[in-house]
Order: structure tokens, then C-alpha cells, then sequence
């Protein structure tokens, strides 16, 4: 569907009116931005309120931050090409890196990693018992994904060194709580998830190995989610954590509950032992904003939605 300028330029008014009224976040994780300005475009005026982190070294599909200015400049503002697999893959097949970001916060050392893993090997409940494993061939995502667990535990366990304030957030492509639920080892050969991950062993539950833990200090707590819309919502859910329910993705789907194409099960928020959050993340709705229209003779300009992903928001403490 052909995108004109106009909207484009709505569709960023709608969502700098929806960050404001309905997010007003102090730090937010982007992906799938191209830059600095998509960035300035969708804050309140402008962003004239938020120091930002971008980053333009990859193809597409890129990452950024932004956080209240009143948290000062950034200590660190890193892109974790590891990530990429840049080291394994020619340039026109490299995934998508991470980014990393590093505050003081109430002079405390924060740090962020913002993550938009390889799509397409969503759940173990897709083809059990062995779904992230894949076995379709070099090109199969599954394969790409288990490359990128090593570089993420990495990242977690150098960093946690320093702080117990850390936070990973974003995109997994993974749906983490089907995971959870599933029965049965986390690697191929049963052995455990702190030891290192042989070369020929592959893993099966991608949040056990990234946080096993160890070394002592780098465990991190996956944040419940919610969707506080209303009451069917909220139990659909509940539901989805634990199973496939097409009736409740269809229903979570609908503008009068989340309004989005992907709804649950791929955005994520883990939080170091420096932070407690008293309230399940929640997944906000976009409503009837969480559409897409062709363009008519009647409206020339195509209805984009806001994202195809709800938002996930989280309130962190001490």
C-alpha cells in the first residue's frame, strides 16, 4: 500500500498525542525507527524534553532511545553488534543489533539494552517439543535466533557486573511465557543452563539460558503482563500465557479491546534485582488507531496505524 506524505505526517501527530495522554514515559525503547528525527516526529513538541540515542548503521529496522532530559546525558549510548551477528553472517543477511544505553538515575548507574530479535520462531507451541532448535534448513529463523542467545547472556552477565539496575526491554519475537509453561529440559542434551552452551547443544527455553543467573548478580526477573482494558481482556490474556487460543487472539485484536496486530506474547520487560515494580507490565490499546486503511477516492491518504505492537509499559522503583 503506497504511503503518502500526509499520512505520514498524521499518523505522527496521532502517535506524539498517544505518547503523552497515554504513555508519558520518562525513559522509551523504539524499534523499528529510521532514525533520530521518526523519533522527534512522535514526542511532544517535538522531543524538546528528551535526550535521544539512535543509531543508523544497520539496513533497516533500526533501534533507538529517548529519556527527560532532567536525567541528564547519557554515560554510555552503545550499539551491541554482537547482536547482529555480524561476525557469522555476510552484510546483506546480518540481523538486527541491540542497543545499549547506560543513565544515572537518583545517582544510581542504570543501564538498558533494547532488542529486536530475528522473527519467525515465535513459540514452542508452534512445533513442540523442539521449536526453537528449527529444522528447517540454514535459512530457518530458528537457527539465526539461537545465535543470538549467546550474545545476550553475554551482554547481561558483563553488564550486571557493574549494577543491579539493569533493564532489557523490547522485541524478542519469542513468546517467553509459552516458554515458561512448557514442560521439559532447557537444552537439547538436558544439561545446565549455567555451564557453557556447547557448539553441537541447542536451546530450547532461550529466557532459561540468557538467565541462568550466573555469575551470581546477573539475574534478572521477567515483569508479568496485563491487559487491563477490560475483564475479557484481561483473562484472554491470562489465557494466552499458557496456550494458542485463536478465539482469545482474535479477540484481543478487536478496536475494542488492544486494537493491535500483534497483541501479546512478543514484547518483553526484564528488571535486575535494583528495581521492583509493584504492578504487572501493561500492554496499553491502541484502539481503533491500531488499523490500517487503503487509501479510497473518497480519502486519498491511507489510515496507518500507530504500530502494529501494543505498547508495553512498566513502573519501575527502588
Amino acid at each position: 500500500m503506497p504511503v503518502t506524505e500526509a499520512a505520514y505526517v498524521k499518523r505522527s501527530g496521532q502517535l506524539t498525542t498517544f505518547i503523552e495522554n497515554k504513555i508519558a514515559p520518562d525513559v522509551i525503547a523504539f524499534q523499528e525507527v529510521s532514525g533520530e528525527q521518526a523519533v522527534r516526529d512522535v514526542l511532544p513538541n517535538d522531543g524538546v524534553g528528551y535526550l535521544i540515542c539512535p543509531f543508523n548503521s544497520h539496513k533497516v529496522q533500526r533501534l533507538a532511545f529517548a529519556w527527560k532530559k532532567e536525567f541528564g546525558p547519557a554515560v554510555e549510548c552503545e550499539v551491541e553488534e554482537a547482536l547482529s551477528l555480524s561476525s557469522s553472517l555476510v552484510e546483506k543477511d546480518r540481523v538486527r543489533p541491540g542497543l545499549a544505553l547506560a543513565l544515572t538515575i537518583d545517582g544510581k548507574l542504570t543501564r538498558f539494552l533494547d532488542v529486536h530479535l530475528k522473527s519467525g520462531c515465535v513459540s514452542p507451541l508452534d512445533n513442540p517439543p523442539d521449536a526453537l532448535e528449527g529444522n528447517a534448513g540454514d535459512d530457518d529463523p530458528c537457527i539465526i535466533l539461537q545465535q543470538q542467545v549467546v550474545p545476550l547472556e553475554k551482554w547481561i552477565e558483563r553488564k550486571s557486573a557493574g549494577t543491579n539496575r539493569v533493564v532489557v526491554l523490547g522485541d524478542f519475537n519469542r513468546n517467553i511465557w509459552h516458554e515458561t509453561h512448557e514442560p521439559g529440559k532447557s537444552r537439547t542434551d538436558g544439561s545446565d543452563p549455567k555451564s557453557e552452551l556447547p557448539s553441537t547443544v541447542k536451546v530450547r527455553k532461550l529466557i532459561d539460558e540468557v538467565n541462568d543467573g550466573a555469575p551470581e548478580g546477573s539475574k534478572l526477573t521477567l515483569l508479568d503482563e496485563a491487559c487491563p482494558i477490560n475483564a475479557a481482556s484481561d483473562e484472554a490474556c491470562k489465557r494466552l500465557k499458557s496456550a494458542k487460543i485463536s478465539d482469545d487472539e482474535k479477540l484481543l485484536k478487536r478496536s475494542e479491546n488492544l486494537g493491535c496486530r500483534n497483541p501479546v506474547g512478543l514484547d518483553h520487560i526484564l528488571i535486575g534485582a535494583g528495581f521492583s515494580s509493584p504492578h504487572p507490565a501493561e500492554k496499553v490499546a491502541l484502539g481503533r488507531q491500531g488499523r490500517t486503511l487503503s487509501a479510497s477516492a473518497e480519502h486519498p491518504n491511507p489510515l496507518l496505524a500507530l504500530s502494529d505492537h501494543c505498547p508495553l509499559v512498566a513502573v519501575l522503583s527502588d
